[in-house]
């Protein structure tokens, strides 16, 4: 997958969707639920379902979809000039960068609310809950010194 990003004659980076859903899947749900089952497989551990596994899986294909959208941010001029379709180039700096910022809250009420509502023992609530407080705490106050036209903002 990380070579159709990139390389002709496929090179998914040229539009939008395909860019967001390539890196999302590699990043996001490859990297952490791939290859964590494949290494069990690997090493003839037995398949047993894991709930901090499907978690951050969950967690990291959401983040890396926003990263996926954000990275064209300070390129939009370049993108523009060369004809690449971009989220950022289609939509505008201001509107990327609030719904992103809205879905990376939102990815952090799930933690917490994972945190909050799962077994006891399922995850060390202190970081789950407490560290994910932190994070959109920061990424409110952040978002509240956000500059759309800005791009070193």
């Amino acid at each position: 997958l990380g070579a159709i990003y990139s390389v002709p004659p496929i090179r998914t980076k040229q539009n939008a969707i395909a860019a967001g859903l390539t890196i999302a899947t590699v990043r996001g749900f490859l990297l952490n639920f791939g290859v964590y089952f494949a290494v069990k497989d690997a090493i003839g551990a037995p398949f047993s379902w894991s709930p901090k596994v499907s978690f951050i899986a969950r967690f990291m294909t959401i983040f890396a979809s926003v990263i996926a959208i954000t990275k064209d941010l300070p390129d939009i001029e370049g993108d523009k000039a060369y004809n690449i379709e971009t989220f950022a180039s289609k939509v505008g700096v201001g509107r990327i960068a609030k719904g992103a910022s809205i879905c990376l809250f939102l990815n952090y009420v799930h933690a917490i609310l994972t945190g909050v509502l799962s077994k006891t023992g399922a995850y060390n609530r202190i970081p789950m809950i407490g560290g994910h407080i932190a994070l959109a705490s920061t990424l409110l106050g952040r978002y509240k010194q956000l500059n759309p036209d800005s791009i070193s903002s």
